[in-house]
């Protein structure tokens, strides 16, 4: 066993805060849940604040922390790009995605395939949705929330960390099987107030102990440059080139495809709420900037040499935030798992409820359906708890995130945008389309796995990224290809007349303004930041 990182008081309260969480969730659900709708959906009663903090709870949480903090340690601020990226990707999904989903009144995110294309599709893209959010949300929530744990506890056996993972499982899992995504709602709300806080409190506090701004703004990284840009060079593995191209079709398809996301969407109680949600999220994501990536260049000056980079955030906190406020900053961090872990939960079983138990048991009353939605949800924990130690053979966790995202995506995101902005695209081009690009995403996992096959290609072909957007450019083909050997494409005019319907009575014209308005604000932001920390802003004096 190692020394323990953090004080008694810090561990009461992280203690504390983890048994308040359960509680609220459970008040908030206390509401008897009586129908699948209520359990999945919330009964479609959210409000913006509460699904912009939910969606930015599902996305960020302790992966983020850990992995992508570690990843900053390493590479630089460029690390942080994702959230620039997953930002941008919000806005997409307020601007051209809502009024499709809200319009078609979907359940879930895969319902869309079955309404433009066909229910075998809708099966297929459910099956990836549910592996992606298993395997690269909720396991590797456990995994990173373990990770912190059992470093800061000083704990180093292989048992003590499959423990602190059954931990999480059981203490995210209680309120979400309970109280259903209401509690989840609620829960992330507080908690994305405390992720913030805590984040802000351990980015100033870090950058007085490094000197100011003037003390790391020279940071460097071991080629000479700057560590505070957000643009690196298009041939490496997370450079500019990558992250417009790949980068964004993996993050079209997480933040505007993926059910865990859209399911916060659908639960709001109009257009204008679901819009303003996904708007605040893009805030959020953009201040994930500053409270995630940041820090993990701060540590490159602070700690250097560190073996673990993933160790990077929790160890910053345990050794310069002082006792009590340690406490609230670990909190804040192992609750936002609860966030994660609760939101894939949520999520999965709600695909697995809709889109395949209830399509061969439609008369299931409903009772019944909430049973079996619970039940989903045990099933899903425990598997998930058994995978998460199995992230320690990738090189960080964000990597394998990284790498699991960039080669499942291309063919879900090719169908989805077809399908949405063009008539053409047809149920023949979504099954062959779906079917090559899952297969190539697999035999490229396979392949970026081998060192002596990854040696054997062309430098551009190394990164997942770029992998990931060369099969979308033969999955777009592919569709294009197929859909024009013709076929029937019935849902192709219902899904265009319903949005262009929704998309023109959805708000009041004081909604459309405001909408309107935060847009343009985000823009600007967005904007800002980017010229800011890039080699023609701040990092030209690194």
């Amino acid at each position: 066993m190692n020394a323990l990182r953090i004080t008694p008081l810090d561990g009461v309260i992280v203690g504390a805060y983890f048994l308040l969480t359960i509680a609220l969730g459970l008040w908030f659900g206390r509401k008897k849940i009586r129908s699948a709708e209520a359990l999945f959906l919330a009964d479609r009663e959210a409000t913006w604040p509460m699904v912009g903090a939910s969606m930015f709870s599902a996305n960020i949480s302790s992966q983020q922390f850990v992995g992508q903090a570690g990843l900053a340690y390493t590479i630089g601020l460029a690390a942080g790009a994702f959230q620039l990226i997953g930002a941008s990707c919000f806005a997409l999904l307020a601007v051209f995605f809502v009024d499709v989903y809200l319009s078609l009144k979907l359940r879930t995110a895969p319902e869309f395939f079955e309404r433009r294309y066909s229910p075998g599709t809708r099966m297929f893209v459910s099956a990836i949705n549910i592996v992606m959010i298993l395997a690269a949300s909720i396991a590797s929530a456990l995994y990173a929330g373990a990770t912190v744990l059992t470093d800061l506890m000083g704990l180093a056996s292989t048992l003590e960390f499959n423990l602190a993972v059954a931990a999480i499982a059981v203490a995210a899992g209680t309120y979400t099987i309970f109280g259903g995504l209401r509690s989840v709602l609620w829960t992330d709300l507080l908690q994305v107030a405390l992720l913030v806080g805590g984040g802000a409190i351990t980015f100033f506090l870090t950058l007085s102990a490094a000197g100011g701004w003037a003390g790391v703004l020279s940071t460097t990284g071991g080629a000479g440059n700057s560590l505070w840009t957000v643009v690196l060079p298009w041939d490496h593995a997370f450079g500019w080139l990558p992250m417009i191209t790949g980068g964004l079709v993996l993050a079209v398809h997480g933040h505007c495809t993926d059910h865990d996301y859209v399911q916060r969407a659908l639960a709001a109680r109009s257009v204008y709420h679901s819009k303003m949600g996904a708007l605040f999220a893009a805030f959020l994501k953009i201040l994930a900037l500053f409270i995630i990536a940041a820090p993990g260049v701060i540590a490159a000056k602070l700690i250097p040499g560190l073996a673990q980079a993933d160790q990077v955030y929790a160890r910053l906190v345990s050794t310069y935030v002082p006792a009590g406020l340690a406490g609230l900053v670990l909190a804040g961090l192992l609750a936002a798992i609860l966030g994660t872990v609760a939101a894939g939960l949520s999520a999965a079983a709600s695909m697995v409820s809709y889109d395949f138990v209830l399509r061969f048991a439609p008369k299931l009353s409903e009772p019944a359906r909430v049973r079996m939605g619970r039940g989903i949800m045990v099933l899903v924990l425990v598997l998930c708890a058994v995978l998460a130690p199995g992230i320690k053979q990738f090189k960080g966790v964000y990597g394998y995130l990284v790498q699991i995202w960039s080669l499942l995506a291309p063919p879900v995101f090719v169908c989805v945008v077809a399908g949405i902005f063009t008539r053409r695209a047809t149920p023949r081009g979504a099954v062959a389309t779906l079917t090559v690009g899952t297969v190539l995403g697999a035999i490229t996992f396979w392949a970026l796995g081998q060192p002596d096959v990854v040696a054997q290609l062309p430098r551009y072909l190394r990164s997942a990224l770029n992998c990931g957007f060369v099969i979308t450019l033969v999955c777009a083909a592919t569709m294009a290809l197929v859909s024009r050997s013709g076929g029937a494409n019935p849902g192709a005019n219902e899904v265009a007349d319903l949005t262009a319907a929704a998309a023109a009575n959805s708000m009041s014209p004081g909604e459309r303004r405001k909408y309107r308005l935060t847009l343009v604000v985000l823009a600007i932001v967005w904007l800002t930041v980017v010229v800011t920390f890039s080699p023609w802003g701040v990092a030209r004096a690194g």
